[in-house]
């Protein structure tokens, strides 16, 4: 959706350039499509002469790999400029209220500082809001309160072969396994299905956190049933399943059952990174999510500055979390290059509190 004012009205344009990609040819590359789109909305130059630069840029950059290339660039820069549809808004738009909805609880520091700050009111907060925090730390797991809600996977339990593929591919901790006595089954307001060996005395249940998903995909690419377990599905006919997370995430905590080594058994452990504002499908947020799993209870992460400092901390949203126990990674960002002498402090600070926890413990027992 593109919203164009004009006149100090404010209209509002939609093109699905997805579909026009697929359908000329270029598969999921829009960037032509909605270039060509902008030049005949903006009026930043007159549209045909930005097509005519257009052409003969794309002419200048594709030339040389074949005329079949050139002509699918042509096509989608004509694409850009005649799929773009105007959208009628209705004139009750204007007198609209909003409903008043529901708050659920949330922790002093998300309702005072992290929903602030997302209203990008940050500079709103005065001093005496971070009082206690004076050392810049902030809490882990505020991720957590970020709902996002797109299109979501939806689990069959009659396809599924308990592989837990889903789980350990999804970038942002969306979707998971859990275990289920016959009571939680019993009380459980969904499907569950007989769990395997060696937790055929539990019930089993893939989960998605409606809310927290971002519609990726892999999960659904990475099913390995013969027949897909995982499918795609529109939130809004599935938001049930908001209320399904809720109940799986309160449920009794087990010990894993298998060698949480393994594909399958690593992700009966909890993921201590969930929920991230990474791109969606992000290729990083899988494996330092799997970290959690195998070491989250005793990592320190020294992170320098890039993609991973983005997804990883941005304030005030913290995806690092912490396990039942109330034991999480400790992280910190350093600058661009110097995060390995960063991470070396760390260390040694962590190294010297135990020489001295040890150093204690030795007096008190002579005492």
């Amino acid at each position: 959706m593109k919203r164009y004012i004009a006149n100090n009205n404010i209209k509002f344009y939609t093109i699905d350039a997805v579909a026009k990609a697929k359908e000329i040819g270029l598969g999921g590359r829009i960037n032509t499509i909605c270039q060509s789109a902008f030049f005949k909305l903006s009026g930043i130059l007159p549209v045909d002469q930005a097509v005519d630069y257009m052409k003969k840029a794309a002419l200048k950059s594709y030339g040389k790999k074949g005329d079949d290339i050139v002509q699918m660039n042509y096509a989608a820069i004509d694409a850009g400029v005649d799929a773009v549809v105007a959208v009628d808004i209705p004139d009750s738009w204007k007198t609209a209220e909003d409903k008043p909805v529901e708050k659920k609880a949330v922790p002093e520091f998300i309702e005072k500082v992290v929903n602030v700050m997302n209203r990008q009111e940050g500079n709103s907060l005065p001093v005496s809001t971070f009082v206690g925090m004076e050392d810049g730390t902030f809490p882990q797991g505020t991720a957590a309160y970020e709902k996002r809600g797109t299109a979501i996977p939806v689990w069959d339990a009659s396809k599924c072969i308990q592989c837990n593929q889903c789980s350990i591919v999804c970038p942002h901790a969306a979707i998971r396994p859990f275990l289920l006595t016959e009571e939680e089954a019993a009380n459980a307001p969904f499907e569950t299905k007989q769990g395997m060996k060696p937790y055929d005395n539990y019930k089993f249940r893939i989960q998605v956190s409606a809310m927290d998903c971002l519609s990726c995909g892999v999960c659904v690419e990475s099913c390995i049933a013969k027949e897909k377990a995982i499918t795609m599905a529109p939130l809004k006919d599935n938001l049930k399943e908001a209320e399904n997370w809720d109940y799986c995430v309160a449920l009794s905590h087990k010990d894993n059952p298998m060698n949480k080594a393994t594909v399958k058994g690593s992700q009966f452990e909890q993921p201590l990174l969930e929920f991230s504002g990474a791109c969606a499908g992000c290729g990083e947020t899988p494996y330092a999510k799997l970290l959690t799993q195998l070491f989250g209870d005793r990592m320190q992460i020294s992170n320098a500055t890039g993609c991973s400092s983005i997804w990883g901390g941005s304030a005030p949203s913290m995806p690092y979390t912490t396990n039942y126990r109330g034991f999480g990674p400790a992280w910190g960002n350093s600058l661009f290059e110097d995060n390995a002498e960063h991470g070396l402090g760390m260390y040694l600070g962590y190294k010297q509190l135990r020489s001295r926890a040890k150093m204690l413990d030795r007096r008190l027992q002579f005492c």
